[in-house]
């Protein structure tokens, strides 16, 4: 049942943003919100849940790519900085906006991760230029690129005038810097 209310919240926060309530919540469901309480005890209880879920799906799917013995270093790369905020369910960057505005709690946690989760890019890194397809470069640098320009373009007044939703931002700021880093056989 709590998953149900999750999917049930995920379709509010589609529909409405973070606008929804308990009671949008129930009546989706067809239930009483005395039900939804006996497993959330707010919304906000509901959008933390949400949260660490969209966190452990951005872990498996890291996972996933990691364990992928078909993909070289640099591609792994590629494809773990773009998966890692594809997890958030809150698709659109205005409510992003709103989780981090009015839940501050629940927005730390993910903030938290992007900033700490970075292992498997580290060793990455290390394997590309092991086998020499990255060049040497500081790889914090790199990541506070990463996380400030990813926070700019979540930031919606960024992304409404780009006209570009944060996915296809992200695929294209990874490409520009990953090819900066790049070793270019001539």
């Amino acid at each position: 049942m709590k998953e149900r209310i999750a999917q049930s919240a995920i379709g509010e926060i589609m529909q409405r943003g973070l606008k929804f309530s308990i009671r949008d919540v129930a009546a989706r469901l067809g239930i009483s919100t005395k039900s939804i309480y006996q497993f959330f005890d707010s919304k906000e209880q509901i959008i933390g849940y949400l949260v660490d879920r969209c966190i452990a799906d951005m872990r498996d799917a890291e996972k996933e790519v990691m364990d992928d013995p078909v993909l070289t270093p640099r591609q792994k790369l590629e494809k773990a900085l773009v998966i890692l905020p594809r997890g958030i369910v809150f698709p659109d960057i205005r409510v992003l906006h709103e989780v981090k505005v009015k839940y501050p709690n629940q927005w730390e946690k993910a903030d938290t991760y992007l900033e700490q989760g970075w292992d498997n890019i580290r060793m990455l890194v290390r394997e590309g230029m092991a086998e020499g397809s990255l060049r040497p470069f500081d790889l914090d640098v790199f990541i506070q690129m990463y996380i400030g320009a990813l926070n700019h373009l979540m930031d919606y007044r960024v992304s409404t005038r780009m006209g570009l939703s944060l996915e296809k931002a992200l695929v294209q700021m990874v490409e520009i810097m990953l090819q900066g880093i790049e070793n270019k056989v001539v």
